[in-house]
């Protein structure tokens, strides 16, 4: 336990931890499906195959779908956020304070999701997903190169990619990109078009950033992502434990909560890497025009 912070300043820190917790979703963890069960260290999800209902005579037995099955394990590894509390310091710390350290401890288990997820993906995008019950490796696909800095037309490529795949079809769709990726996005003239009407596919995504994906240092690119609800699968263990206590013989007490996280590729179909130059001026792409009476009008 702390010695020398007082009652509230914990009480108050958990209550915060607990109420921001409750409340915030990580930014990509509402982007991939669920289902793992935990069982010590480790998480487990289910994964099958797709499979096609079919019709049958009357009074026949019934055909078992004998579609792939398996289970993805994965480490469960314990994320922990724990800040020290300086005995001198301890005539400052106020509600304020408390509140605060609970702020920044929430954010930081919501991050360590993010980040696992990330993972997935740069681990798909090195290796490949697993096919479903064997140990064989599927490549994902992937787009462009990183010279060249990504745009709409690499998104819309993604996007017909997962749309070919029908087990993905009517699915949330998600794209994860650094900033300076999605501020470039937002240059191009055709993200608010009227000449494709209601027909801009890129409307439909989820557009979430990160500034954590996988660089490419010695090609100077970022790997961006687009990928279905179903192909990523990730859980984290909702029962936060708390730690509270003396932080040995120095003058510090411990405050702080840890929790386990996993996530897994399921498809490798159902992921699109986007390669991108990573580092490069934002400019504005020209607005097409067509003459008429010898006029300039914008298209």
């Amino acid at each position: 336990m702390t010695e020398n912070v007082k009652n509230w300043f914990v009480e108050r820190f958990e209550t915060e931890v607990f109420s921001q917790y409750s409340q915030r979703t990580s930014r990509l963890g509402d982007t991939v499906a669920g289902g793992g069960s935990f069982v010590g260290d480790k998480v487990y999800f289910p994964r099958i195959d797709a499979v096609d209902a079919y019709d049958s005579p009357a009074f026949a037995k019934l055909a078992l779908a004998n579609a792939g099955q398996d289970m993805i394990e994965v480490s469960a590894k314990p994320k922990f956020v724990a800040f020290g509390l300086w005995d001198p310091d301890k005539n400052k710390y106020s509600i304020a304070t408390a509140v605060e350290y609970g702020k920044q401890a929430a954010a930081a288990i919501s991050r360590a999701e993010d980040d696992c997820i990330i993972k997935v993906l740069q681990g798909a995008a090195a290796n490949g997903v697993k096919r479903v019950g064997t140990d064989d490796m599927d490549a994902i696909p992937s787009i462009g190169d990183y010279n060249t800095v990504a745009d709409l037309d690499d998104v819309a490529e993604a996007i017909a990619l997962l749309g070919e795949n029908e087990a993905f079809e009517g699915e949330e769709v998600t794209i994860v990109t650094p900033f300076r990726n999605k501020m470039q996005f937002a240059l191009d003239p055709y993200m608010n078009s009227n000449d494709v009407k209601g027909n801009m596919p890129w409307n439909d995504l989820n557009w979430r950033r990160s500034q954590r994906l996988p660089v490419d240092a010695g090609a100077g690119g970022v790997d961006l992502f687009v990928y279905a609800k179903s192909a990523i699968v990730s859980a984290y263990n909702d029962k936060l434990t708390k730690i509270d206590e003396r932080d040995g013989l120095s003058l510090t007490d411990v405050l702080g909560y840890w929790n386990q996280v996993g996530a897994a590729a399921r498809s490798n179909k159902g992921i699109i890497r986007i390669k991108s130059k990573a580092s490069f001026s934002l400019y504005r792409q020209p607005v097409r025009t067509f003459e008429t009476n010898d006029e300039m009008i914008p298209a």
